[in-house]
């Protein structure tokens, strides 16, 4: 799909679009400011032609096109001025490409095979949805809340097209909070990893709203449901080609599904102030490792001050070296489910905690404490 500025621009690219074969193109009228509009509400195409001729701060449209576009998709940018340091802050913004006036076949085919390919000749999308994994361990601290309001907030105040995967297969609970009815979909993915692709995974999302999306399964606790750390890595790049953020919620019983920790981009470790659950939590960390560069653990405790036997200070977790990053305060009236506007103190760390995945600002001052 092309967004132009003007006639002459729409009759060129017309013309190389005819020679190149696409027929299910689509050229509007409107440049890049009505592409960044038209994704607002819609899906994005495979590829997108925008034209920013005649726009002030140019890579910084480009970059606000990019972040609206699913992963998967490629940019392709033209515009009117020759300039080499204007070419390298577009790729910089996101852009897969960009053409300088006139339009010809010759230069729109050329931007187009310059991608990058794989070895069966299709693009390789320079933009990959982020995994964020997010675990307990021990049960029963909140760890799947988190995980349903985490995933609920970046689709529907972040506009991100996300989904929930639930990787317990026999007693996962994100379907039925969400009250959705779960596909025989992710076991069979996970029993024969060849078969994923677009079209498959079209079939087996169940969709929650117009932008989240939940990946789950009800086996029967009889049925075995093994599968390798192989078959979750295949899923997994799937997911990341078809969408912004995967959230997915790992099981604390050691299985393949934890793979899915080694290769997140974010690990979300859930605790609270018992002195078992602060044991644990020492194991897991051990065993996960330290994360560097762009990749990132943070350490959440839910239900701060409830008490309880064995309930320990915040003060004595730090001797330990477990310094949490957000802590929630228990306040169980305030408790808010999936999507409603109301404030509290849960939903102000799901706020907080989107930011720092996402680097974006959270919407107000938060009530959580930020440590």
């Amino acid at each position: 799909m092309a967004f132009v500025r003007d006639a002459e621009t729409e009759a060129s690219l017309n013309s190389c679009l005819s020679h190149l074969s696409l027929p299910d193109a689509a050229i509007r009228r409107g440049g890049i400011i009505r592409a960044i509009q038209y994704l607002g509400v819609e899906r994005s195409p495979e590829t997108i032609v925008a034209d920013i001729s005649g726009i002030e701060m140019p890579a910084s449209r480009v970059y606000d096109l990019v972040e609206l576009c699913e992963p998967g998709v490629t940019v392709i940018v033209v515009g009117d001025r020759n300039d080499i340091g204007l070419y390298r802050d577009l790729v910089h913004a996101g852009a897969g490409e960009y053409i300088v006036k006139p339009l010809t076949a010759q230069l729109l085919a050329n931007a187009l095979s310059a991608l990058p390919q794989r070895a069966d000749g299709s693009p390789i999308s320079r933009k990959l949805g982020r995994l964020v994994g997010v675990v307990g361990a021990r049960g029963g601290v909140g760890t799947t809340t988190l995980a349903i309001h985490l995933a609920s907030y970046l689709a529907d105040r972040q506009n991100r097209r996300v989904i929930l995967l639930d990787l317990d297969l026999h007693t996962g609970d994100c379907a039925l909070t969400l009250n959705l009815k779960p596909t025989p979909g992710l076991r069979e993915a996970l029993a024969n990893p060849q078969r994923i692709d677009s079209v498959f995974l079209e079939r087996t999302v169940v969709a929650h709203g117009e932008r989240l999306f939940v990946l789950s399964a009800e086996e029967p606790l009889r049925a075995d449901a093994e599968f390798t750390a192989d078959a979750v890595g295949t899923l997994v790049a799937v997911l990341r080609t078809q969408f912004h953020y995967i959230i997915a919620d790992v099981p604390r019983i050691p299985t393949a599904s934890r793979q899915v920790l080694d290769i997140a981009d974010v690990r979300v470790i859930v605790a609270d102030q018992t002195l078992r659950w602060v044991r644990d939590t020492v194991r897991l960390r051990d065993a996960l490792g330290e994360r560097e560069g762009k990749r990132r653990n943070f350490l959440v405790i839910n239900r701060s001050g409830e008490g309880g036997p064995g309930a320990m200070t915040l003060e004595e977790m730090g001797r330990v070296r477990l310094h949490p990053d957000f802590v929630i305060p228990f306040r169980p009236r305030l408790f808010t489910a999936p999507g409603v506007a109301r404030r509290g103190a849960f939903t102000e760390a799901v706020s907080a905690l989107a930011a720092e995945i996402s680097g974006r600002t959270p919407e107000r001052k938060p009530w959580w404490r930020r440590f």
